[in-house]
């Protein structure tokens, strides 16, 4: 079965169907989708202003790290999966969408940072350099704000 055809099936499911014609789980689940996202750029902006000493002063990194990491992960996940949701009813329109296809871009990219070099700046027991904290912390938060921006982007480009 080629990818086209593929599509074809899967849009036309009873299931998606289902999800297509409700009323009102598209903006509920965009409304889940969003609270997911702040979740995580919340929990971001909060890890990057401590990795740059903003604030919090006599709380480490990694304590601010062991406290909101699950946060930031509910808040991926939760953003995932609704996401998916989102995709699946229409997902032609998405997948010819340049700002879709930018958001999936930037989200991996957000998220093999984030879980690489950013996770080891900010578990770190020892102090990370003020130069090298500040680059992580100016490419962690293009990179997720970057994912918000693309996603906004979504109903107004083609």
């Amino acid at each position: 079965m080629d990818l086209q055809r593929f599509w074809e099936w899967f849009y036309s499911s009873p299931a998606i169907d289902v999800l297509r014609n409700a009323k009102y789980a598209i903006p509920l689940i965009q409304s889940f989708h969003l609270f997911g996202l702040t979740l995580v750029l919340g929990t971001v902006v909060i890890f990057n202003a401590r990795l740059l000493g903003i604030g919090m002063g006599k709380i480490t990194p990694p304590v601010i790290a062991n406290q909101l990491w699950r946060i930031t992960l509910i808040g991926l996940l939760l953003s995932i999966t609704t996401g998916i949701l989102v995709f699946i009813p229409d997902p032609a329109r998405y997948a010819s969408n340049t700002a879709f296809k930018t958001k999936l871009v930037i989200l991996i990219a957000s998220i093999l940072f984030h879980f690489t070099f950013f996770r080891k700046a900010i578990r770190s027991t020892t102090p990370t350099p003020r130069g090298r904290a500040a680059a992580v912390a100016a490419v962690s938060l293009t990179l997720w704000f970057g994912v918000g921006w693309a996603g906004r982007a979504i109903a107004f480009l083609g």
